[in-house]
């Protein structure tokens, strides 16, 4: 991690959904023209502004991080979305300068940035805090900008410089439609950021985001800046991926997609808290001593979850609960939800399992019984390869399903 103090900062703070050339483009750009030691590209958690569903932050944060791949002096920063609340830049410059003890602040921003500046939170305060540095966007009329510079400059004190980059007219609007109609970006992002999308289906799922009202998705994001601290990369992006896959099977069966959505974002959280205490929480959950001792040490997160999601949110539905607790395992009795989010954690775009397809194809064609009992199938015959011994309620779920299934 770079030390920040005595340091002279460029922040670049967006969405990013998805971070593509133009991004990485500016970036250099700023670089190489501006006094500048190193630019903090910052994926913004709740937007003031945007009313859109954007994704989930973890995926956002990952293409932004795969997108700076091989640049230097340039750091993805998780600030915004793990503090809660709706993310004002005004806030988040006073935190950088509280926490880091940077010598400037410049923050990189496009022309329309510059046209559209009257509206953001505390604007006077926020420009004598930062200098502005602004890239032309597209064929913006530079005299336009240049009298808008002054205006705002004269307005609130601002410092403005400008700086240049190759004209591009990417937006990131334009990629994600592109997307849905499946044609080809890939000249227009980072190559692993496109891998990124493709693999994890990104943008051909995202539709569901708008199934959700706007209370319950504000809920949403703020369960996931919640839960970011708990769980690393790598598992937040698995947990991104679990909780868009049940959003849509939930929208197959008429299940809250509010539900199916948090639970894939929290079902991992105790996972990385220590064996000792995961086996503490898990053995409050399940109040059961004969169950709890059926229990694996790799198999203790999703009781352990269960229970601290409870112990920490206040009270929460037994079925919403029960889905993230029994979601490694299943069981015999399990809810639709708990089938939803067992599946979606075995299946969603992120994994790489064999016959992922198939089970995919029984679960969204509306024979979920059947997609539980291959997915068993193919989680025995992997445990069996491994020379581990399968869990009972894995077995208590299989007789069940075995017996129910069509084929």
């Amino acid at each position: 991690m770079i030390d920040f103090e005595g340091k002279h900062i460029g922040l670049f703070g967006g969405t990013f959904d998805p971070f593509h050339n133009a991004h990485r483009q500016l970036i250099v750009s700023a670089l190489e023209q501006l006094p500048l030691d190193v630019v903090l590209v910052m994926p913004l958690g709740q937007a003031p502004h945007k009313k859109r569903r954007i994704s989930l932050a973890a995926h956002r944060y990952e293409m932004a991080r795969l997108g700076i791949d091989g640049l230097s002096r340039v750091v993805v920063s998780d600030d915004e979305i793990r503090t809660p609340g709706v993310d004002y830049t005004y806030e988040t410059i006073l935190r950088l300068k509280e926490q880091h003890c940077p010598a400037a602040i410049t923050v990189l921003v496009g022309s329309d940035v510059l046209l559209s500046i009257d509206s953001w939170y505390r604007v006077k305060d926020l420009m004598g805090e930062i200098s502005l540095a602004v890239v032309r966007r597209g064929d913006d009329d530079i005299k336009v900008l240049e009298n808008k510079a002054e205006e705002t400059a004269a307005r609130y004190g601002a410092k403005i410089v400008f700086f240049d980059m190759p004209p591009s007219m990417l937006a990131s609007s334009d990629l994600r439609r592109i997307h849905e109609n499946q044609g080809d970006f890939r000249d227009k992002c980072p190559d692993s950021v496109v891998a990124f999308i493709e693999r994890h289906r990104l943008y051909s799922l995202s539709p569901v985001y708008s199934m959700v009202d706007d209370d319950d998705w504000e809920r949403l994001v703020a369960l996931e800046g919640w839960s970011w601290r708990f769980i690393s990369q790598e598992r937040r992006v698995h947990s991104a991926s679990v909780a868009q896959y049940a959003g849509k099977l939930a929208s197959l069966y008429e299940v809250d997609i509010w539900k199916a959505i948090a639970a894939g974002l929290l079902h991992d959280m105790a996972k990385e808290f220590p064996l000792e205490e995961q086996k503490d929480l898990a053995r409050q959950y399940l109040d059961d001593e004969t169950l709890f001792l059926t229990l694996s040490d790799d198999l203790m997160h999703g009781p352990a979850a269960a229970k601290f999601i409870s112990k920490t949110c206040g009270k929460c539905e037994v079925e919403f609960l029960d889905a993230i607790a029994f979601h490694s395992t299943g069981r015999g009795d399990m809810s639709v939800l708990g089938q939803i989010l067992f599946l979606a954690d075995k299946i969603a775009f992120d994994r790489t399992f064999r016959r992922l397809d198939a089970i995919r194809s029984l679960a969204e064609d509306g024979n979920l019984d059947d997609a539980m009992k291959l997915c068993l199938e193919e989680i025995f015959t992997a445990l069996k390869y491994s020379g581990v011994e399968v869990n009972s309620l894995s077995l208590n779920a299989y007789r069940k399903y075995a017996g129910g299934a069509s084929s």
